[in-house]
């Protein structure tokens, strides 16, 4: 669905606007952390440590750019599921963040395909919840599930988690697909309570390409449109959320 993608660029664009920027890979695929560290080290610290062990954020994190630090990934974390099954285990993520209270203006976190342990976590430990979503990957079904896991962390934490907006990616608005998919998104919208972006982000290799090449979009190809797509996304997020 692009949420890796818009993740890592979400972030380090927030960081180059100036504001202080936590990534959080939790994902066990790891392929955010693998956007920004050519080889993880296997005795690495990362997010398993702060759900096993209780290590403070501080100790595991590592910096990537000025003003973005990331939690890498884990493939133990495949078993998280399994593996944290103590009470409170949903807000495991919620306690490590609240320790840094102050340290950052955002903290950005990619979540597995799933609706697991490990979403959940994100999900109460977060103030808004973003949406990407491809054109051959939309499902009406997959929204309600959301819809319906969005009201059950409202239960948990007694407070409402808001939908920022969904952000329709890889879009090519020359195809029937996808202008016959725009009335099917704000129908999915209007089920989460919230709007689709306006901005678009275009199908691009250079994504792919940066991706392989560690470096982040911006720096990669700050002239591409698909660029632009992204800075004019982040400015409407921060509009949307206030910020």
């Amino acid at each position: 669905m692009g949420k890796t993608t818009t993740a890592s660029v979400l972030a380090v664009g927030l960081a180059e606007k100036g504001y202080r920027v936590l990534l959080i890979d939790s994902d066990p695929q790891t392929n955010l952390t693998m956007c920004f560290i050519q080889e993880q080290a296997d005795c690495k610290p990362s997010l398993y440590h702060v759900y096993s062990n209780g290590e403070a954020v501080d100790d595991v994190k590592v910096a990537v750019k000025e003003n973005l630090d990331l939690i890498i990934g884990d493939f133990e974390l495949c078993n998280a599921d399994m593996q944290f099954t103590k009470a409170g285990r949903l807000k495991m993520l919620k306690k490590a963040i609240q320790n840094i209270d102050g340290e950052y203006d955002f903290v950005v976190i990619d979540t597995p395909p799933n609706l697991g342990i490990l979403s959940l976590n994100a999900f109460i430990a977060s103030n808004y919840v973003l949406v990407p979503m491809t054109v051959d990957s939309f499902s009406l079904k997959g929204v309600r599930l959301l819809k319906q896991t969005l009201e059950d962390v409202a239960d948990e934490t007694e407070k409402e988690l808001p939908v920022a907006g969904i952000l329709l990616t890889r879009y090519n608005s020359r195809t029937n697909v996808s202008r016959l998919l725009e009335k099917s998104l704000s129908a999915a919208a209007g089920l989460l309570g919230t709007k689709v972006f306006e901005n678009r982000i275009r199908q691009a290799v250079v994504l792919q390409e940066c991706q392989i090449a560690k470096e982040d979009l911006f720096s990669y190809a700050a002239n591409a449109k698909v660029t632009e797509d992204y800075r004019g996304f982040i400015d409407e997020f921060l509009e949307r959320t206030g910020a």
